[in-house]
């Protein structure tokens, strides 16, 4: 790109200096004929400039001669025809202005030529040195001066350019490098895109796999539970079905950690209220504070808004697993929740939320890496009272997710204070809180059996969901995959469908699309399909409703929610 702008640089320099100095007299035709040179050299190196990127890497060492050549030969001729000038005329005006125009063609030849020092030198040379010997050997003193001036201004100019020659080879080695570091990255970046599908696919597999047997397991467990039973078989069942329920938590918080640091984790906005959702929370938890020997107690202040907007199943989150760490590490003593109103800002409550403990504290040099993740106060506390390790770096990042902050006060054998500061919009009681009488039906009434298509290809997951069912006393009918139930549903009345998301032959996504495309074409009308899986991301829930269901239910499977989704979606008595 260089020796492209510069080309033609020198041929109006020839020119000029052709028109104001006495050449034109003493050798017109010479100068002429320099002139030509330049133009047919510059011609040449256009050419080989514009070939540079198809022919160099072929034959590079070619192409240098080449270009070395229509470099140096019209310097050469110039150089040559100067010190004619200086022998024709001495050292005067013309000489002069000749020769300044070529020290300055010398100096500005370092920026296209640097990057090849020979080419360089020998530009540099001709054009210089027969001037320098012309001087030298005139025999006197102002001309010698002027030689040994010029020799000087020769050397300078290949310094110089040895100078640009480094610093330019230097920047395209940096650039190089840049470039392919960036190429590099671009590659990683690339590779890790892929890996974080890879682990997204990998969640999505590992929480089906693991919580359709847990399903299974809780599931009839509950059932058995819910039966005459001995002492002895209560107690090993109740075990059972409280370590399935551990494992449960442990797959939720490896499962939402992993949303979290992936940036998949998003926030809800509902109104909600938080005194019955601090209800919710506690009194669950008070049987275990009970058999620990705990009293288990909350108040929320009177000031704190009634109803607040937020994402409740979050901040439920958070409340259960600081009550939780909470009742884990203390015995024989009290654990206190407080709500209340801490300010307001901008007419937006921030309200705090404390949880207190008498239990086991926390030493002062581990309370700074408590909310990493997979790490306790020491390694004992894992082996003595279990736990993964996550549930307070997600309780952190959730209440960081939601715009608050939480803090720790804490002594060995003192106890623990959690607290957090969160700023929640107040909200308005929905028109449904108003009145929560239901009605009710008439005496004698009966509502009509409900018929469910059971599609499921797990046979243990389809026989807790058959008897969970028969308690609601509804008519199931079961299908062991989406082939069977499409078949199933085409031959049959059924009120819902309940659908396996994940099942072998058709999938519960294309089972719903089968059933939605003949609905479609036969007129017939819309049958609720509640979408059953194990599947407990984020956005599984708007995939399912994309995909033609109605309705979301995840595994482990809880009667009262199946209860609930049955009562949503019974036909009504008309």
């Amino acid at each position: 790109m260089r020796s492209r702008r510069v080309a033609f640089v020198y041929v109006p320099v020839i020119f000029l200096l052709t028109m104001i100095t006495d050449i034109r007299d003493i050798a017109p035709w010479t100068a002429a004929a320099v002139g030509l040179v330049y133009v047919v050299a510059g011609a040449l190196r256009l050419r080989l400039s514009a070939i540079f990127d198809r022919t160099y890497d072929a034959a590079p060492s070619r192409w240098r001669k080449h270009f070395a050549l229509v470099t140096i030969v019209p310097a050469a001729c110039w150089g040559l025809l100067l010190p004619l000038v200086g022998l024709k005329l001495g050292v005067s005006w013309s000489f002069l202005v000749c020769l300044l125009a070529t020290a300055g063609i010398a100096a500005g030849a370092i920026s296209s030529l640097s990057p090849r020092m020979v080419i360089l030198r020998w530009f540099v040379s001709v054009q210089l040195a027969p001037s320098a010997v012309a001087l030298a050997i005139s025999g006197h003193g102002r001309e010698a001066g002027l030689a040994v001036l010029l020799l000087v201004f020769w050397a300078q100019m290949l310094i110089l350019g040895r100078y640009f020659h480094a610093e330019m080879w230097s920047g395209m080695r940096k650039g190089a490098e840049l470039e392919e570091r960036a190429v590099e990255l671009a590659a990683a970046n690339q590779e890790a895109l892929a890996a974080n599908v890879a682990k997204s696919e990998f969640l999505t597999n590992m929480s089906h796999e693991i919580r359709t047997p847990l399903n299974g397991i809780l599931g009839l467990t509950g059932v058995v539970l819910e039966s005459d039973l001995t002492g002895d078989q209560r107690e090993l069942l109740t075990d059972v079905h409280t370590s399935g329920e551990m494992l449960l938590r442990i797959v939720n918080e490896v499962l939402d950690f992993s949303k979290i640091e992936a940036g998949r984790l998003e926030l809800e906005s509902t109104t909600y209220s938080l005194a019955e959702l601090v209800d919710s929370v506690v009194k669950p938890q008070q049987v275990d504070a009970a058999r620990r020997g705990n009293t288990l107690t909350a108040t929320v202040g009177a000031d704190v808004p009634a109803w607040v907007r937020g994402d409740d199943h979050r901040l439920g989150q958070v409340l259960t697993n600081l009550v939780g760490n909470a009742l884990k590490f203390t015995e024989n003593g009290r654990v206190d929740v407080t709500i209340a109103l801490e300010e307001r800002r901008a007419d937006v409550p921030t309200l705090s939320i404390r949880v207190s403990d008498t239990g086991i504290g926390i030493p002062r040099e581990a309370q700074s890496t408590i909310f990493e993740a997979f790490r306790q106060a020491d390694g004992s506390t894992t082996r003595k009272f279990g736990g993964t390790g996550l549930g307070l770096a997600i309780t952190s990042r959730l209440v960081g997710l939601m715009g608050g902050r939480i803090s720790l006060v804490s002594a060995p054998g003192q106890g623990s204070t959690f607290c957090v500061l969160l700023p929640l919009a107040e909200g308005t009681a929905p028109r449904a809180a108003a009145s929560r009488t239901t009605a009710a039906p008439a005496d004698g009434a009966e509502l009509p059996a409900v018929r469910v298509l059971l599609a499921e290809d797990n046979p243990v997951n389809a026989k807790l969901a058959t008897r969970l069912l028969a308690k609601l006393d509804v008519e199931v009918t079961w299908a062991g995959n989406g082939r069977l139930a499409v078949d199933a549903w085409q031959g049959g009345d059924f009120d819902i469908v309940l659908m396996d998301v994940q099942m072998p032959e058709m999938d519960g996504f294309e089972a719903t699309a089968a059933i939605r495309a003949a609905e479609a074409a036969d007129g017939r009308r819309r049958t609720p399909i509640i979408a059953l899986t194990a599947h407990a991301l984020d956005g599984y829930r708007e995939k399912c409703l994309q995909g033609g269901m109605d309705d979301y239910l995840t595994k482990p499977l809880k009667a009262a929610e199946l209860a609930a989704a049955v009562a949503r979606w019974q036909p009504v008595a008309v």
